[in-house]
């Protein structure tokens, strides 16, 4: 069996919303609003939070030791050497890429779209009609050395999915059903505006020591 790590991507610098994984969303951190929801998958092995050696992200290594989770710490600019990283240090076949910005990614899907991904055979899973921020990236760990070869320039690396194509490799999508269909809706967090909605969703709707369905 494949072994399969989350890895949160997430760094400190952010420039239209700085900090904005450190900010509080009623009794938790945002980023602690993620990490409280990707424990309720099931199917991933492992959590990692997946961030860079600057001195300010040592903050998130802090956060992943209070909360439980796995850490690694790489390259600054290069975003797929990273993922290489943090996937060589726990042994894994296969990762999931979530951020650190999404506190409504959906557990539960992402469990559907691993489960998928390890018996369609693809290289790389996307998540298609979700809103913004729930989704997640299902990779084989082979699959991401490619891309990294493929990206050559560093700076770019930020956008890997770019490079997760059918010329290059065997992908696989699941679809967004029923209610779930929404893409055009935005759940994630990049400005001032997206947080004071996360904020009210979960003014609304959280409960400590549950997760919003």
């Amino acid at each position: 069996m494949k072994k399969t790590v989350i890895l949160i991507q997430t760094r400190v610098k952010s420039t239209r919303l700085p900090k904005k994984c450190l900010l509080p969303v009623e009794d938790k951190l945002l980023v602690e609003h993620v990490i409280e929801r990707l424990k309720r998958a099931s199917i991933p092995d492992e959590i990692l939070m997946c961030t860079s050696t600057h001195p300010d992200d040592q903050i998130l290594v802090e956060i992943a030791r209070k909360n439980n989770i796995g850490w690694s710490a790489g390259s600054e600019e290069d975003v797929l050497e990273r993922f290489l990283q943090a996937a060589e240090e726990s042994r894994a076949d296969v990762v999931v890429r979530t951020t650190g910005e999404n506190p409504l990614v959906d557990p539960y899907c992402l469990d559907r779209a691993v489960q998928e991904h390890l018996e369609s055979g693809a290289e790389y899973t996307s998540m298609d009609g979700f809103p913004a921020g729930v989704k997640a990236e299902v990779i084989d760990v082979a699959a991401l050395k490619k891309a990294h070869h493929l990206a050559g320039n560093p700076d770019k690396s930020e956008y890997m999915t770019l490079y997760f194509k059918d010329d290059f490799f065997r992908v696989h999508s699941i679809k967004a059903e029923g209610y779930l269909q929404r893409p055009s809706y935005r759940l994630t967090v990049d400005t001032p505006e997206d947080m004071e909605l996360i904020r009210t969703i979960y003014q609304a709707l959280y409960q400590p020591g549950e997760i919003i369905p």
